[in-house]
């Protein structure tokens, strides 16, 4: 989606224009609402199902706060965006592509998520910041886990 949306934003030819944006209106409308989705009911499940548990540490609760923010952002910020700019440029015809302001929120807002889902990757490597208050609470008896 953020190489489309550079090239969508950088491009000249109508056709490109055209198909770009047909493209991410496609992935946008299929894969992005599935792969959200299923992100966070995994992350849950996979946290309550392990011995990390639900919110008892802060890489957890930032990590889920990263997926519920970019699933919520691309559900109702970038889909219409994505959606206005599909049907700009498929009124364009063979004149030259206007996404307009579209194009501009895409170039920035899509390399954004891509950013925040790296950092929630590197995240759930590196497990940072120790317990929270409920984590510090359940701990076992015995100090370990």
């Amino acid at each position: 989606m953020a190489v489309l949306a550079v090239l969508g934003c950088t491009t000249e030819d109508a056709a490109v224009a055209k198909g770009v944006y047909y493209a991410m209106y496609v992935f946008d409308d299929t894969s992005v609402t599935v792969f959200s989705l299923t992100a966070a009911v995994t992350g849950i499940l996979l946290s309550c199902g392990t011995k990390w548990g639900l919110l008892l540490h802060w890489w957890i609760v930032v990590k889920w706060a990263i997926t519920l923010f970019t699933t919520v952002f691309a559900w109702f910020v970038i889909h219409p965006v994505v959606v206005t700019a599909s049907e700009r440029t498929a009124e364009a015809g063979g004149s030259p592509p206007k996404p307009g302001a579209a194009a501009d929120f895409l170039l920035w807002s899509v390399p954004l998520l891509f950013v925040l889902l790296t950092v929630a990757a590197v995240v759930s490597v590196y497990k940072p910041w120790g317990r929270t208050a409920r984590g510090r609470r359940a701990r076992p008896a015995n100090g370990r886990g």
